[in-house]
C-alpha cells in the first residue's frame, strides 16, 4: 500500500478541507506536478467511502495499481512512487500552513510591512500601516501576540522613518518597539515557569527554566505589570510559589473578571485551570471547606463566557465536577437547571443517561427519594461507572425510605454482581462490599443497641477501603 503517513495525513481532512485541498493542488500557482493531483484524486475517491479504515489493507492503494493510474504503461518505480507520496505530503502541509496563515488579516499583512518598506512603495507601506492600525484598534486582546505584532509593527515603522528622512529619526517608534517586545518575552517567562512550578510537584524530571535573579521583584516595580497579561501571570506565579498567601489568588481572579476581553478562549481556560486546582489541591484537599465557594464560582465564569467547551461541546469531566461542587454547596436549585440545560451540550450519544443519573443525584440530596428511584429507572447501565454509581444511590435511597425489604434483595444481589464482575478492579470492588457489608449491618442494627451502634461507628472509620463512609458515618450520627 501507499505511504501510511500520507493516509493518515489526508484521512485527518473533512469533506470540505479535502474539497479545498483538491483546489489548492490544481492551482498552478500552488502545484506545477500534475502526478499529484492524479494521486491525491485517487486517495481522495477512496477515503470518502463510508466503509473506509486507514487500518485496513486496501487493494485499490496497492502501490502498483497506483501507478499504472498515475503513470500509466511506465514501468514501475518503487523510488519515484515514494518521492511522488512524499511530495504530496508537502503540499499537504503547505495546504495547512497557508490556511493557518490566511486565517489572521493582521499577519498576512505585518509580513508584507518588510517587502514594501523603502521609499519608492512609502504610500503603499503608510497605507498598510493604516489597515493594521485599523484592525489592532477594533480588537480588544491584549495579550502575548498583541505585543509581538506590536513589536514587529513599530519596528518596521522606525525603519520606515530611518529610511525617509536625512535628519536623525526620531526614536518613539524603536522605543515602543522595545517595550512591546519585552512585555512579549516577559509573559512567555511566566507562563513557562508556571508549568516548571506544576511540573516540579508531579514529574520525576522538570524543565530547565530560569528567571534572572530578583526577577519577580524588579517586575512588581516596573510598568509591565501594568499590562493584565503580564500581572495575571505574575499573581498565578506567586500563588504557585506562596500558597499560603491566598491574596494572589484574590488578586489574579480579580485581573481576569475585568479583563476577559484581552484573553483568548484558550488563555482564560488556561489560566483558570491555574485557579481550579488551587483551590481543589492547595486549599479543599487541606481542609478548607469555604473554597468550594471560590470553585463554584469559577465554574459559573466558565459556563457564562463558555471558556471550557470545544466546539460548542462541555468538556464531561467538568460537567460532573460542576454538579458535585453545586450540590455539595446545596445549590440545589441551580443544579438541577444547569442539568437540564447543559447536558444537550455533551456528546450526544450518553446525553439521556446523564440527565437521568445527575438528576437522580440532585434528588437524593434534596431528600426527594421517590423522584430518585424513577430517575434511576430512566437509566441505561451501559458502563461501570453509571452500574456502581446507580446501584450504591439505589441502596441508600432505599435505606432512607425505610424499604428494608428492597434494600435486602438488592444488597443481595449487588453482592452477586460485584463477586462476579471481572471489570472492576480489586480495590473499588472492595470499597463497594464493604460498603454493602456495613450498610447490612446498619439496616439490621436496632437504635437502643448504643454498644453495637459504637462498634459499628468504629468499624466504618477504622476502614480504610470503604464507598459513601461519609453518609454511613451520617446515619450512624442520627443513632447514637
Amino acid at each position: 500500500m501507499i505511504s501510511s503517513k500520507l493516509l493518515m495525513l489526508l484521512h485527518s481532512f473533512s469533506r470540505s478541507e479535502l474539497k479545498s485541498f483538491f483546489k489548492f493542488i490544481q492551482s498552478p500557482f500552488h502545484n506545477e506536478n500534475k502526478d499529484l493531483v492524479k494521486l491525491f484524486e485517487i486517495i481522495n475517491k477512496e477515503i470518502k467511502k463510508s466503509n473506509w479504515n486507514i487500518n485496513n489493507e486496501n487493494s485499490n492503494l496497492n502501490k502498483n495499481l497506483v501507478w499504472k493510474k498515475i503513470k500509466g504503461q511506465e514501468q514501475f518505480q518503487d523510488e519515484q512512487m515514494r518521492r511522488i507520496s512524499s511530495d504530496l505530503i508537502k503540499k499537504v502541509y503547505n495546504f495547512l500552513s497557508y490556511n493557518e496563515f490566511k486565517k489572521n488579516p493582521l499577519d498576512e499583512l505585518i509580513f508584507l510591512l518588510p517587502t514594501i518598506n523603502n521609499p519608492s512603495l512609502n504610500k503603499h507601506f503608510t497605507g498598510v500601516v493604516r489597515q493594521v492600525d485599523s484592525i489592532q484598534n477594533k480588537s480588544k486582546l491584549q495579550n502575548a501576540k498583541f505585543h509581538f505584532s506590536k513589536f514587529k509593527i513599530e519596528y518596521q515603522r522606525h525603519l520606515n522613518s530611518e529610511k525617509n528622512t536625512k535628519k536623525l529619526p526620531d526614536f518613539e517608534n524603536l522605543e515602543k518597539a522595545d517595550y512591546h517586545l519585552d512585555a512579549y518575552y516577559i509573559f512567555n517567562k511566566l507562563k513557562n515557569y508556571c508549568d516548571f512550578l506544576v511540573y516540579k510537584n508531579i514529574k520525576a524530571t522538570n524543565p530547565k527554566i530560569h528567571l534572572f535573579p530578583d526577577f519577580l521583584d524588579n517586575l512588581k516595580t516596573s510598568p509591565y505589570i501594568e499590562e493584565p497579561c503580564i500581572q495575571s501571570y505574575f499573581y498565578i506565579v506567586s500563588m504557585l510559589l506562596h500558597p499560603e498567601e491566598e491574596s494572589f489568588f484574590q488578586n489574579a481572579k480579580n485581573i481576569l473578571a475585568q479583563n476577559h476581553d484581552q484573553f483568548t478562549i484558550q488563555e482564560l481556560n488556561t489560566i483558570y485551570i491555574y485557579l481550579k486546582n488551587y483551590c481543589i489541591v492547595t486549599k479543599i484537599n487541606n481542609g478548607k471547606s469555604e473554597y468550594f465557594i471560590e470553585l463554584f464560582n469559577i465554574y459559573k465564569i466558565l459556563l457564562e463566557k463558555e471558556i471550557n467547551f470545544v466546539d460548542g461541546m462541555l468538556d464531561p469531566q467538568d460537567y460532573k465536577n460542576i454538579i458535585t461542587v453545586a450540590l455539595h454547596i446545596k445549590e440545589f436549585d441551580w443544579v438541577e437547571n444547569f442539568i437540564r440545560d447543559y447536558t444537550q451540550r455533551l456528546p450526544k450519544q450518553n446525553q439521556d443517561n446523564d440527565l437521568s443519573y445527575n438528576l437522580a443525584k440532585v434528588y437524593f440530596h434534596k431528600e426527594e427519594y421517590e423522584k430518585v428511584i424513577e430517575q434511576l429507572r430512566e437509566v441505561e447501565y451501559k458502563n461501570l461507572s453509571y452500574t456502581m454509581g446507580g446501584r450504591l444511590m439505589l441502596l441508600k435511597t432505599y435505606y432512607e425510605l425505610n424499604e428494608l425489604s428492597a434494600l435486602e434483595s438488592l444488597l443481595d444481589s449487588y453482592s452477586i454482581y460485584l463477586r462476579r464482575n471481572k471489570l472492576i478492579s480489586k480495590e473499588v470492588k472492595q470499597q463497594l462490599m464493604n460498603g454493602i457489608r456495613f450498610t447490612r449491618k446498619l439496616a439490621s442494627l436496632p437504635a437502643y443497641d448504643k454498644k453495637g451502634v459504637q462498634k459499628l461507628k468504629e468499624q466504618i472509620i477504622n476502614c480504610k477501603a470503604l464507598a459513601a463512609k461519609k453518609w454511613l458515618l451520617e446515619k450512624i450520627e442520627g443513632l447514637v
